[in-house]
């Protein structure tokens, strides 16, 4: 299939078939018309034919009927023929398509085609001189062009493309006909009676399902079309080639290719997974979505090494799954990248035979702009016209949650993430002393607070004139922390920058799930280990609570609701596991519902969603468990320079807390413990301004000995252990522990397996008796160790 010349560009451009595809939402409609996902996909499968283009307004008619002149034309651009047009657009074949009608060259040609099994060929070998014509008129001469084509005309072309000899559709019609399509497939998806008339949206349905069908001769009708690469994902459309020569390029896992159609960008087809086919000139002919499994997911807890959630469903992941993004030309291992699928980012699993094979995750979690709109008031499609380049299908996201429009408020920050076409809503405010800034203090590139480097955008500059050095500003952020802008402090904006203080550090929490680190002193001793809204002064923070107190209601967590606020997608989970701290833990370790009275608090940000919440130890999940392995460590007597004794030498015990899977944790000496080595313990810990790790709380888990292989069990997906007749859950991420019968602090002795039914497997393999240790909070077992 070859570039149409401009000839034929013109006559396309005249036909009522053809349709405009701007680029759009990632996975949505390329028109404004079209909510039908299936009828979005079949267009822009069709649109990279040049079987559709566009006749502007954006519109593709879906219910618009067909005429017998649009269906030829149709079938022409599919069959790849549309070159050919002009050479039979100087005669008349039919009395009643003149040199007056658009279509006269389609028609002509259409007619001049002959096709079929049993059809010769010319010298060439490639064109057709007998058998059956691809159409044919009413028997007086006339075609009828402007007449309503039937539903059987239109799958009777169809079996003429797809070669089909007289011989298998016999002497009757239409049945023959009919009958042969549904037994190779053509008709799947349409219920229709011979006589009725034939949609857009309903050819279109015929012709996709026709790429697919068996030809004559046995073969898949789009792999007659050119080189086919199977098992591609459509990771991004319109980007940059290769070379950055040009635009409107189609990245996908096996490459990035021009369409041989110009300005074609399937955005429908975006995220799936199938056979790309290319012409000789490796231009993307088109591409056809598989039949393999997938599913499309919004993760409800950080991705974790051997899995990811989604609610109550757990997907089990392969350490060298390929994950394919929009803004990489190339996949990544899972394990390369999955810290970076945060909680409320949507992936899409490809499964085959029940294993994940390959996973496509959007970009829209990050703020992927180097432009953005500081929202100064009602926000409106045209307030991000000049950001989205004139897009207006876009998705909306706040904290990785699907918002609309009227959910953007006064002062958030937008940017716009050209790849998977969505808005990116920050409403991250820093209140601060405007200070360090470079290269100049009009028109900075950087600025820097407590020792972290703020990038400021372009477009910022508007707003950071009118300040100086010294004064205290509010920077209006975007999701991944860049200055957009400036503004007097007031109650509209005030800060909202929420993180936890460790030691003079605050760790901030970005919208976009990551976070950044500022150093200084903390004017509020009582906000150490705290969820707080942070200041920043010249060399030190100021601190407010960032919670309300008193729940409004139950937390549902299959609905997501707080009471009756709604809860982002992206909500960051913490447990309240003493007067001290709290501890961060996954949404996807939550189920079911949560009672009020067990809700420490929580926030909501500028759209009223909740955005952070804090429970009571709840879960048992904010605790780190494992083996602690103690060691004397030795200090010698001090003398001053005179030979006086100043001190003593002393003997202390360095704590370490052992596990398989999550490393050795060694606590500064200084962290006391009275207990033994060979204690199975969960502990809670953090920070010190030397960055060493100090334990905050520790509890000693139950034991039960004596079980067996044989009281392990699973229901619904979950490992269980039965124990004195009651019935407990054995946590994702439990240890299992192989050397108590020899050495019990022997660090090689515990199971690595990813998976946990791999290390409960090894473990009862190793051993015939074993013992299940159980959190006091969460009653789930967090050690199985070996005797």
């Amino acid at each position: 299939m070859k570039r149409y010349s401009m000839i034929h560009g013109l006559l396309a451009a005249a036909l009522a078939v053809n349709l405009a595809l701007p680029v759009t939402a990632t996975g949505t409609s390329s028109f404004t018309d079209v909510n039908d996902s299936n009828t979005a996909l079949n267009a822009d499968i069709l649109r990279l034919m040049g079987v559709v283009s566009g006749t502007g307004g954006n519109q593709f008619n879906p219910n618009q009927v067909l005429t017998r002149a649009q269906f030829c034309t149709m079938a022409v651009n599919f069959m790849g023929l549309g070159d050919q047009v002009v050479l039979h657009s100087t005669r008349t074949i039919f009395t009643d398509v003149t040199s007056k009608h658009w279509a006269r060259g389609y028609v002509n040609l259409a007619a001049s085609t002959m096709i079929g099994g049993d059809a010769g060929t010319s010298a060439d070998g490639e064109t057709p001189v007998a058998g059956t014509p691809l159409i044919s008129g009413v028997g007086d001469g006339r075609f009828l062009p402007d007449d309503q084509i039937s539903y059987a005309q239109a799958v009777t072309i169809l079996i003429r493309v797809l070669a089909y000899s007289s011989d298998k559709v016999g002497a009757v019609w239409p049945d023959g006909y009919l009958n042969l399509a549904q037994s190779i497939g053509l008709t799947k998806g349409l219920s229709l009676q011979p006589g009725s008339s034939l949609t857009r949206a309903q050819a279109a349905q015929l012709l996709v399902n026709a790429l697919k069908c068996k030809t004559g001769d046995g073969k898949l009708y789009y792999t007659t079309l050119g080189e086919t690469k199977a098992d591609t994902v459509l990771l991004a459309v319109n980007v940059a080639t290769d070379t950055g020569d040009a635009m409107g390029a189609v990245r996908t896992s096996n490459g990035t290719y021009l369409p041989h159609i110009e300005d074609a960008a399937p955005t429908a087809l975006q995220g799936l997974r199938g056979s790309l086919v290319l012409n000789d000139n490796q231009e993307i002919i088109t591409f056809i979505p598989d039949d393999s499994d997938s599913v499309t997911i919004t993760l409800s807890g950080d991705a974790q090494p051997g899995y990811v959630k989604a609610g109550n469903q757990q997907y089990t992941i392969s350490g060298d799954t390929p994950v394919y993004t929009p803004d990489a030309p190339e996949g990544k291992s899972y394990l390369e990248c999955y810290t970076s699928l945060y909680s409320g980012t949507q992936i899409t699993l490809f499964t085959q035979r029940g294993k994940v094979v390959a996973i496509y995750a959007t970009s829209s979690s990050t703020s992927a702009s180097s432009d953005a709109v500081v929202v100064m008031d009602r926000a409106t499609v045209a307030t991000f016209h000049q950001l989205t380049g004139g897009a207006t299908s876009f998705n909306i996201i706040k904290n990785r949650q699907k918002i609309s429009l009227s959910d953007i408020k006064p002062y958030d920050v937008v940017t716009y993430d050209s790849l998977s076409n969505t808005l990116v809503v920050s409403d991250l405010r820093m209140t601060c002393y405007y200070q360090d800034a470079q290269p100049t203090v009009a028109t900075p590139k950087t600025i820097n607070v407590l020792g972290n480097e703020f990038t400021v955008l372009e477009s910022a500059w508007n707003t950071t004139k009118d300040f100086n050095l010294g004064s205290t500003v509010t920077l209006l952020l975007t999701a991944d922390g860049k200055v957009a802008g400036m503004a007097k402090p007031s109650a509209q904006t005030r800060s909202t920058a929420i993180g936890m203080v460790n030691d003079g550090k605050a760790v901030i929490f970005l919208p976009n799930g990551g976070t950044m680190e500022l150093e200084g002193t903390v004017s509020n001793a009582s906000a150490e280990g705290q969820l707080v809204i942070f200041s920043a002064g010249k060399s030190s923070f100021t601190t407010s609570s960032a919670a309300e107190n008193r729940a409004p209601g139950p937390f549902n967590v299959d609905k997501m609701t707080l009471g009756e606020y709604t809860v982002m997608a992206g909500v960051r989970i913490f447990e309240k596991v003493s007067s001290s701290g709290v501890v961060p833990i996954d949404l996807s370790d939550l189920s079911g519902s949560i009672e009020a009275k067990n809700i420490a608090g929580y926030h909501r940000n500028s759209s009223g969603m909740v955005d952070y919440i804090i429970l009571n130890d709840v879960t048992g999940n904010a605790y780190e468990y494992g083996m602690m392995v103690g060691k004397d460590i030795s200090t010698d007597p001090v003398y001053d320079e005179n030979g006086e004794l100043i001190s003593e030498g002393s003997t202390r015990t360095q704590w370490s807390l052992v596990r398989g899977l999550g490393g050795t944790i060694e606590f500064s000496p200084v962290a006391g413990y009275n207990g033994r080595s060979g204690d199975i313990v969960g502990v809670v810990t953090y920070k010190n301004r030397e960055d060493k790790d100090m334990i905050r709380t520790i509890v000693q888990l139950e034991k039960f000995t004596g079980v067996t292989a044989k009281d392990f069990f699973e229901s619904q997906g979950d490992l269980y252990v039965s124990v004195n007749g009651q019935n407990y859950r054995v946590a994702d991420n439990a240890e299992c522990y192989g050397g108590m019968a020899g050495n019990r602090t022997d660090p090689g002795s515990w199971f690595r397996q990813p998976k946990l039914t791999d290390r409960v497997n090894a473990i009862k393999a190793f051993s015939s008796k074993l013992t299940v240790y159980i959190d006091p909070t969460g009653k789930q077992v967090r050690v199985i160790t070996a005797g």
